[in-house]
């Protein structure tokens, strides 16, 4: 692998000199590509930040944010009172979304919970991979609607 120019950077290393290689600028950044092409490697990569992987295989100096964190959908999961409104408003029986609370999340409510978790104990990065994504509640935003426009988008 050989980082494209517009994203290599240099970092410096305690005791080892520098490294040069990929760096992913603060905002959205998506990760594409067809299937088993090492996007969610990557994302594995990025989520144990600086551990050493197999020795030769690239990932050795993946560095992350301390406080980055791996968002996933989690069917069956707990919330206990945890504002999803932003995300979620109208559920079945008139459910109310401000503190929301369930001992069986579904995979929208999950991850919703999970975001505004994260969120709140102060992450500086999510890290989301599409196949543990509630993708139904990630294609309702207006922003991930403008990334993928409806004519380029397969499912209807």
């Amino acid at each position: 692998f050989s980082s494209p120019p517009s994203l290599r950077v240099t970092l410096p290393v305690p005791n080892a000199g520098s490294l040069t290689g990929m760096g992913l600028p603060r905002g959205v950044t998506l990760i594409v590509g067809g299937g088993f092409h090492g996007k969610s490697t990557l994302l594995e990569a990025l989520q144990v930040g600086v551990y050493d992987k197999v020795s030769g295989d690239g990932r050795e100096g993946v560095v992350t944010d301390r406080m980055a964190v791996k968002v996933r959908a989690e069917d069956g999961r707990a919330v206990t009172s945890v504002d999803i409104s932003p995300f979620i408003d109208h559920l079945p029986f008139g459910k109310r979304t401000g503190a929301f609370t369930t001992a069986d999340a579904s995979g929208s409510t999950s991850q919703a919970a999970s975001i505004i978790e994260a969120l709140e104990g102060g992450a500086s990065a999510l890290l989301l991979d599409e196949d543990t994504s509630a993708t139904n509640f990630m294609i309702r935003d207006a922003r991930m609607q403008a990334l993928v426009s409806a004519d380029r988008e397969p499912i209807r």
